[in-house]
């Protein structure tokens, strides 16, 4: 028979009851009355014995929940659409978000919105891991490649793990869901020679810039062009910034290389941006930084080293994100510890990290050399 109980860290009554195969449920009725819990519990758990007699589906138990929630409540269980729903969840990622993470969670919404069809506007608590499956499977299908259609997955997951929060969901239905196994691409890097070719490619002054903050700064593309000379501080010799993905402050010594160029900078542009005509312009796109980067590279005579993505889409394994890493490749090279180098990058973990550092062959190829010779010992 169904019964209530609270957890020690929810003012919440949980139902306990037994579902229509045998096995004990315990949802939160999030009820702080005892009474009120113990009548949804004793509602779900006649539902589900209805169920395993083939009387009751989907919708007949939405309908009970429903009329109890009136009962108990005064007022219906809140059920908005699916696609109201996600477009309510794209207005609060306007306010709280950048441009860019807006059009990300856009297109994802448009996509899954388009799967579903007329099902969009069944009430959100429909929303199951069947209908997210349909969609992985649909944008795998379509050619995308696995690590964007897991990111698409995990888009959905943020804005239905919030309607869980809310109470329109009993539970965020994406973890349910097995994701494709993903084997990276390794981004190649760009030797100081090669940054050198680079610079002297560049179409401007403030893609010089660009490209040596970049690589002597190991800081991502959106970081490099918004900063300014507020974050440059010339007496220290330090440029101190925010890091937009992780809100995490770094602070990194100015190389010499850097220092000149940005005192070069400094006779025709001492205030404001420290890339004047680049500054707030967005990454992506077909005349973004990125692909205006991949052009740079390419008039420099250097290989972008383009290959097969797992989607339908090639992959470039040298990109502005390269000087990131070899930024940090070269301080390990160089034998900066880990935990220095993770300082400079602002990386959170040490697994992460590893990702970024490509140690040189040249010590591994003198340990090779030693093998047989008189200085080595067994």
């Amino acid at each position: 028979m169904a019964t209530v109980f609270k957890r020690p860290s929810s003012k919440f009554w949980n139902a306990c009851y037994r579902d229509r195969s045998g096995g004990l449920k315990r949802p939160s009725t999030k009820q702080t009355d005892k009474a009120a819990a113990l009548r949804m519990a004793m509602e779900w758990e006649r539902v589900e014995r209805m169920a395993k007699e083939g009387n009751a589906g989907t919708f007949q138990f939405q309908a009970v929940v429903n009329e109890v929630a009136k009962e108990v409540n005064g007022e219906s269980l809140p059920s908005p659409s699916i696609q109201a729903y996600l477009h309510d969840f794209l207005d609060r990622v306007r306010r709280n978000n950048s441009a860019g993470t807006l059009e990300r969670y856009s297109n994802t919404v448009k996509l899954f919105l388009a799967q579903l069809g007329k099902a969009a506007s069944q009430p959100v608590r429909n929303v199951s891991p069947v209908m997210i499956e349909r969609f992985l499977n649909l944008r795998m299908d379509s050619g995308c490649a696995p690590r964007t259609a897991i990111i698409d997955v995990k888009t959905l997951s943020v804005a239905f793990k919030r309607a869980e929060n809310l109470g329109y969901l009993s539970r965020n239905p994406v973890p349910s869901v097995t994701m494709p196994k993903v084997t990276g691409t390794e981004r190649e890097i760009f030797t100081m020679e090669e940054v050198e070719q680079l610079v002297t490619a560049s179409p401007n002054l403030d893609w010089q810039t660009l490209i040596l903050l970049g690589f002597y700064l190991g800081a991502r593309l959106g970081d490099c062009v918004s900063m300014t000379w507020d974050n440059v501080d010339e007496a220290k010799g330090l440029i101190i910034f925010l890091q937009k993905k992780t809100g995490k402050p770094v602070v990194v010594p100015l190389h010499a290389r850097l220092i000149k160029h940005l005192h070069h900078v400094s006779a025709t542009n001492a205030d404001g941006p420290l890339c004047p005509t680049l500054h707030g312009r967005t990454p992506g796109g077909k005349h973004g930084l990125s692909e205006g980067f991949k052009r740079v590279v390419k008039r420099a005579g250097l290989d972008l080293m383009v290959v097969k993505g797992k989607g339908t889409r090639n992959f470039a394994k040298r990109t502005f994100h390269s000087l990131r890493h070899s930024f940090s490749s070269a301080l390990a090279n160089a034998g900066v510890s880990e935990e220095i180098r993770m300082k400079l990058t602002g990386h959170l973990t040490s697994d992460i990290h590893r990702k970024y550092t490509h140690m040189s062959t040249a010590p591994l190829k003198d340990a090779i050399d030693a093998i047989g010779s008189t200085k080595s010992r067994l």
